[in-house]
């Protein structure tokens, strides 16, 4: 097996691994499902994000902040979690992982590709994205690896380590 082909397969480990473990994540650090009512159950949060600059009304909540994936050496990465339009318990959860080093997933993915908001082309604020993927799917944007985005690292020799290794190793522990 070639090293490209190699790295792909450990990749896609890592990231099944680490899905099948978001539940823990967002599930239980963030809300619980809806109960049997159908009503929302989901707590009032730090990291809920009730109201952006120029944002129109929306239905469904989102949540923004940092997950520590290495306390000791203080590595955080910073994501973006948005329900599902509707019945966010019956829909799948979706990661998203754009390109990195440097590709940021919220300044991409979620600010100008599938997210619910997209930037105003004339720069004076945020309008709702008609072809945004939450409208099937509960959405977390993940900024990956360490220095992407406002992910980070409170160990200056990270930034020196960054490589496939490393980022394969915060992301399989991020359900820790």
């Amino acid at each position: 097996m070639g090293f490209g082909l190699r790295v792909v397969v450990y990749f896609a480990f890592a990231f099944v691994s680490t899905i099948s473990s978001l539940h823990l994540v967002i599930g239980e650090r963030h809300w619980r499902w809806r109960d049997d009512e159908g009503s929302s159950s989901l707590p009032k949060h730090d990291d809920l994000v009730t109201n952006l600059p120029g944002q129109p009304p929306v239905d469904f909540r989102h949540y923004a902040g940092f997950v520590t994936v290495n306390e000791l050496n203080g590595r955080a990465l910073f994501y973006w979690f948005y329900e599902a339009m509707s019945r966010p318990d019956q829909k799948p959860l979706v990661l998203w992982l754009n390109g990195g080093p440097g590709c940021s997933s919220v300044g991409y993915g979620a600010t100008q590709e599938i997210g619910p908001f997209i930037v105003d082309t004339d720069g004076r604020g945020i309008k709702l994205n008609n072809f945004s993927w939450n409208q099937e799917a509960n959405m977390l944007f993940l900024e990956s690896p360490i220095g992407v985005g406002f992910s980070y690292s409170n160990t200056s020799t990270d930034y020196d380590n960054l490589g496939d290794e490393f980022t394969g190793e915060i992301n399989t522990n991020l359900h820790l």
